[in-house]
This record gives C-alpha cells, sequence and structure tokens, in this order.
C-alpha cells in the first residue's frame, strides 16, 4: 500500500519543478528587449534563483527523491530507450542470441 506524500514532499517537489521552469529563463534573455546589463543580471538571478529552489525542494523531499527526481528531468533520458529486437544490426542480434544460450 503507498502511502500518501505529506504536504512538505508536496512542497518541495513543487519548488524543484518551479526551479525546472526557472531554467528556461536563460536561454530567452538573450531575446529580450533591454540593455546588456540588464539581461546579465536576469541571467544570473534566474540561475541563482533556480539553484536554491532546486536545493531547498532538495531538502524538504529528502536526497533520494531529489536525486531520482533530477534524473527522471535529465534530457540526456529523454529519448526512447530501443529493446534489442528493435535494433537493425543483425550481428548485435546475433552475438545477443549466443551469449544467452
Amino acid at each position: 500500500m503507498k502511502r500518501k506524500p505529506s504536504a512538505r514532499q508536496r512542497i518541495g517537489v513543487g519548488l524543484i519543478i518551479a526551479s525546472f521552469v526557472v531554467w528556461v529563463v536563460p536561454p530567452i534573455a538573450p531575446f529580450l528587449p533591454f540593455s546588456a546589463s540588464v539581461k546579465a543580471w536576469v541571467v544570473t538571478s534566474a540561475v541563482v534563483l533556480a539553484e536554491m529552489l532546486f536545493w531547498a525542494g532538495a531538502w524538504l523531499v529528502g536526497k533520494e527523491a531529489a536525486a531520482k527526481l533530477r534524473k527522471y528531468w535529465n534530457p540526456k533520458r529523454w529519448r526512447m530507450k530501443r529493446r534489442p529486437e528493435q535494433t537493425n544490426d543483425a550481428e548485435t542480434d546475433g552475438e545477443r542470441q549466443r551469449q544467452s544460450k
């Protein structure tokens, strides 16, 4: 039976999600109609705020949950994982069949 997350954990996850949302600001900042110094402040502030939100949320949910969320939301892992039967490489498939025997 799964237990419901506490309010502290929900707030922590919300802060972590908010930190990822704030990370959208730095790539957009160069295209804003402000001076270069204002853009630099916006980017710097966004990076600092995002890190503060993430670590505050990590503190609230716990180290293990924060590591799991960060791993889950890593863009490098967004690609679909291919199963061995989906590959087109006959040599690799033949080697796998021989190793499994």
